[in-house]
């Protein structure tokens, strides 16, 4: 498998962190030079490091940007630590003020999992500043009971970021897939996830999808058994408002992007050209 990884040492002289009020928002942008632009947001435990292979392969004609959400890699709450810093619109919010900081007007939106929830909430609330709307791992519809929720809460209070980064790392399909899973998730507070769990286990946006026009594409992992038995709603509602698209990638799960890059690119890709000739149009 070809890989496209930037050097390391690329990396850290690219990365910066924007200071807002309350938070220091690490982020990572290459291809300035470009005029549309491409916002990667990564899901509960990774950072904004998820998607530096999409960084190599889209720079080249994108202006890439990618994001650690709050309490993820090195994005630093200013103040106290408390569970209401952590809403999805309030992660939404982050997201708005460093677009508007880097004097960007609008984005092709790319989520993973938490990633694509936040999009939702952009959806909702700044749908303008989306040209389209991508997500992965990611329903729009998902109610977990409080006592699966309470064991997941428990299981991470008792093994702990470096046990649990194992564990999450086998729902990587690859070996690069998994250690960098595995990496990510080892360098996430506890208490980041903590106040995440109830926020990601109970929402609805089904109403939003709807009422979006947004264009959209939705990337379903062939194994990424837990999120597709949520799907049929989220479906069922992006068909009746239409523009909307479908891609399986086969022999990938939870994280398509690093399961299989060389795929997950060029299907990308591919949407992103569709809507640059529906523009023209």
């Amino acid at each position: 498998m070809n890989t496209y990884t930037f050097q390391s040492e690329d990396l850290l002289r690219k990365i910066r962190l924007a200071p807002f009020k309350n938070l220091d928002m690490e982020y990572l942008l290459s291809g300035e030079e470009h005029s549309e632009t491409l916002l990667f947001v990564h899901g509960l435990g990774a950072n904004l490091s998820q998607f530096e292979q999409q960084h190599a392969h889209f720079s080249h004609v994108y202006k890439v940007l990618s994001v650690s959400l709050r309490g993820h890699g090195s994005s630093k709450l200013k103040e106290p630590f408390s569970h209401t810093n952590f809403a999805l619109d309030t992660l939404a919010e982050d997201i708005i003020a460093l677009l508007d900081k880097l004097g960007i007007t609008r984005v092709h939106y790319i989520g993973n999992s938490m990633g694509g929830n936040v999009g939702f909430e952009l959806l909702k609330a700044h749908a303008g500043r989306l040209q389209s709307f991508t997500t992965f791992g990611t329903t729009g519809k998902l109610k977990k009971p409080g006592f699966v929720l309470g064991l997941m809460k428990f299981v991470y209070r008792l093994m702990g970021m470096k046990r649990m980064a194992k564990l999450s790392a086998t729902a990587g399909r690859s070996a690069y897939a998994k250690a960098k899973i595995a990496e990510m998730i080892a360098q996430t507070p506890k208490n980041t996830v903590l106040a995440m769990l109830p926020v990601l286990g109970c929402f609805d946006y089904l109403d939003v999808i709807k009422g979006s026009r947004v264009p959209a594409m939705l990337i379903k992992g062939e194994m990424d058994t837990e999120i597709n038995q949520e799907l049929d709603s989220s479906l069922k509602a992006f068909r009746e408002r239409g523009n909307f698209t479908l891609k399986e990638l086969k022999g990938t799960g939870h994280f398509t992007n690093l399961d299989h890059p060389e795929l997950f690119n060029e299907t990308l890709q591919h949407f992103l050209q569709e809507q640059s000739l529906h523009k023209q149009d």
